[in-house]
């Protein structure tokens, strides 16, 4: 189970690391300056949730499943687009998102019952 509590967190990371700089170079992407500000915000959002993650926070799962499926709906778009990266994107985001929910759904079922 660890391993893909890490393996999520190292996911997510990467994919917010590649959010980080959209502020300042969207890559001629036309993207307007204050969505590329909230998609840098995201990046630095993915990185904190990911080192809660590592750290085992209780709301760290939960913030890594929804940066991810922004992520995924970001992804979406410029794939619609046809927009460079977008598969990237779209991969980085699907597998972050998987392994937080398949995370998410092994601890709750491998905690102890509440008596």
């Amino acid at each position: 189970m660890r391993a893909i509590r890490y393996t999520a967190a190292i996911v997510t990371i990467v994919m917010s690391l590649l959010n980080l700089p959209i502020a300042f170079d969207d890559g001629g992407a036309g993207i307007p300056a204050p969505l590329a500000w909230i998609i840098s915000l995201l990046g630095v959002a993915g990185i904190v949730a990911a080192v809660a993650l590592l750290r085992s926070a209780a709301w760290a799962t939960p913030a890594v499943i929804t940066v991810g499926a922004v992520n995924l709906i970001g992804a979406v778009v410029e794939l619609v687009r046809n927009s460079d990266g977008a598969i990237i994107g779209l991969v980085l985001s699907a597998v972050a998102t998987a392994l937080a929910i398949a995370y998410a759904m092994r601890r709750n079922t491998t905690a102890a019952p509440a008596r």
